[in-house]
């Protein structure tokens, strides 16, 4: 398990130093703040097609193999997204960066091979700890390299730090990761259209998938915006905001790598997620009344709580109701749903922020929350009957 967050982590760093330098690349070419979320979601668009993909491959020829494919083909693309002269070059180079970024599904499925299900949400955390992490490291390497003022040429550094950052991350993958002992590549041999939609619609997968969907749309609409309401709200800069996502990173991983594992176990995953949804609503709703820096700490610890605490539990529900033959299949059906919601979501943001300000999008995402908390709470109600 540790080769495998580890590599996941060096993954993470290169991806993080791309994330709070996008929004001010694309100004460099003039783009509008519509153009720099439809920039976000041809990321999520090729999400869509390979998640499902890379999963299947992974169930019919190793975990493994794929994840090194897919590291790799990622390095390329931060290298095209560093040289690149013009707005439709950035445009071409998060394609092929999301393609690969489908890569999740997979690391996902892998976790799921070498856990137990009583500790699947524990799991499923500590690879977002794993991510969280590599949000502290990559957006304080990209704030430190792309200087206080930069230019055009200035940001094709931290692109190719990024991947290198990704090589190493195959390296390291190809020297030290091993295929899973639970899992055997064709194990689960060509499977039809038919067969596929009754692994991903038993056992109320799809219901699950749902609110998952939800409260990937909802914190869609903060995180790709972030940048550019930090900059409205505060005057940041590229260099502050890197260190906004640092902060954001370092509670990502605590909160999921620490007490996700636990408190699932101890109170089990209906209650988790009921807290979860209830603390992400809550920080979008209050967004508008952020005026300093401390109440910026208060609320973005609201809303990790929320996305740190929904996530991993909405996974580890997927997992465990999935054929284990089939975990790649489902978990990238699962991320490709998921990507829908990146996709949906940041245009719309764009455009309640262009024309109605920067808090629109958040309360948004807060109102749709709503009935996510109370499925939440409907479940946990069941659980708890179920325990009685």
């Amino acid at each position: 398990m540790f080769v495998l967050l580890l590599t996941v982590f060096v993954d993470l760093v290169g991806f993080g130093i791309i994330l709070p330098i996008l929004p001010f690349y694309a100004q460099v070419f003039d783009a509008t703040p519509v153009q720099i979320t439809l920039l976000v979601t041809a990321y999520s668009a090729m999400q869509i097609i390979s998640a499902p993909l890379w999963g299947r491959l992974s169930d019919r020829y190793g975990r493994k193999s794929i994840l090194l494919l897919t590291l790799t083909g990622g390095a390329l693309a931060y290298v095209w997204f560093g040289m690149a002269s013009s707005l439709a070059g950035l445009f071409m180079a998060r394609l092929l960066s999301g393609a690969m970024a489908g890569n999740i599904a997979v690391a996902q499925a892998f976790m799921a091979d070498i856990s137990t299900d009583d500790d699947r949400a524990g799991a499923m955390g500590r690879l977002g700890a794993a991510f969280g992490l590599g949000f502290v490291v990559g957006p304080a390497l990209g704030g430190l390299l792309i200087g206080v003022q930069p230019g055009a040429a200035d940001f094709a550094l931290p692109c190719l730090a990024a991947a290198g950052i990704s090589g190493a991350a195959a390296l390291l993958g190809l020297v030290l990761l091993r295929e899973p002992p639970g899992h055997r590549a064709g194990r689960s041999g060509p499977v039809g259209f038919r067969q596929l939609l009754t692994a991903v619609g038993s056992n109320g997968i799809p219901g699950i998938i749902g609110l998952n969907f939800v409260v990937s749309f909802a914190f869609t609409a903060l995180m790709v915006l972030f940048p550019l309401w930090c900059q409205a709200r505060f005057g940041w800069s590229a260099r502050e905001v890197s260190f906004g996502y640092v902060y954001i990173g370092i509670l990502v991983a605590i909160l999921q790598g620490g007490l996700v594992g636990p408190m699932t176990r101890h109170f089990g995953e209906p209650r988790v997620l009921l807290l979860g949804a209830s603390a992400l609503s809550a920080g979008l709703l209050l967004v508008p009344w952020v005026n300093g820096i401390m109440a910026f700490a208060g609320d973005v610890l609201l809303l990790c709580m929320g996305t740190s605490f929904c996530h991993p539990t909405l996974t580890a529900m997927i997992s465990q109701r999935s054929g284990g033959a089939h975990q790649g299949t489902v978990m990238g059906t699962a991320n490709s749903v998921l990507a829908v919601g990146r996709i949906t979501s940041p245009p719309l943001a764009g455009l309640l922020f262009t024309h109605l300000g920067p808090n629109w999008p958040m309360l948004m995402g807060g109102f749709i929350m709503l009935p996510v908390v109370v499925a939440a709470a409907w479940m946990s109600l069941t659980f708890q009957r179920r325990r009685i």
